[in-house]
């Protein structure tokens, strides 16, 4: 027998704080995860993308861009650690594509006696940030790959990016031409 394993260790559910003592995600999504909930978090794990002036953006909802709203300037870490604008896309994609992991959620679980660890997050909530950034990573990178098959992108899960706070998530394009032959993508 082989076993192939979900990407997502099961010993996961020990940094869990409502643990219902399930060795496993189908037991506890049945119990504390409505259909609704599980239908919200596919829908993350596929978001929007637009291409704007060859730059790739992801969107909760592409029919809401406005291009008056949605500036094309990026911001870049100087070498003192100061941040300034930037157009070069490189620039404009990764300020433009970060997703702050804890600040994008508003229901923590009910843990006050924790201890802030990193990040504004204490230990037992900083792993699953990862682990959801990770994730998202994957879902993303995908999605990226089916809807612009020329196109490679470079992802960065990093704490207090830029002028984002907490465990956050980016991506931006590799500039470099690569031959549609050498291109492979997942799961195809």
């Amino acid at each position: 027998m082989k076993i192939y394993q979900g990407n997502i260790s099961k010993e996961s559910l020990n940094l869990f704080f409502s643990d219902i003592g399930s060795g496993e995600f189908f037991s506890y999504a049945g119990h504390f995860v409505s259909l609704e909930q599980a239908i919200s978090v596919l829908g993350l794990l596929s978001p929007d993308f637009i291409e704007v002036d060859g730059h790739v953006f992801w969107l909760p909802n592409a029919k809401q861009y406005d291009p008056q709203k949605f500036q094309l300037t990026g911001l870049v870490e100087t070498e003192f650690g100061a941040l300034k604008k930037s157009a070069s896309p490189r620039d404009v994609e990764r300020y433009r594509n970060i997703f702050s992991i804890n600040q994008f959620f508003s229901k923590w679980e009910d843990a006050q006696d924790r201890p802030i660890f990193k990040a504004g997050l204490s230990k037992e909530d900083y792993r699953p940030c990862h682990l959801f950034a990770e994730q998202i990573m994957r879902h993303w990178r995908r999605a990226l790959s089916e809807s612009f098959p020329q196109k490679v992108f470079h992802f960065e899960i990093s704490d207090d990016l830029l002028d984002e706070y907490g465990v956050c998530l980016t991506f931006w394009q590799w500039h470099t031409h690569i031959p549609k032959q050498l291109i492979t993508h997942p799961n195809r």
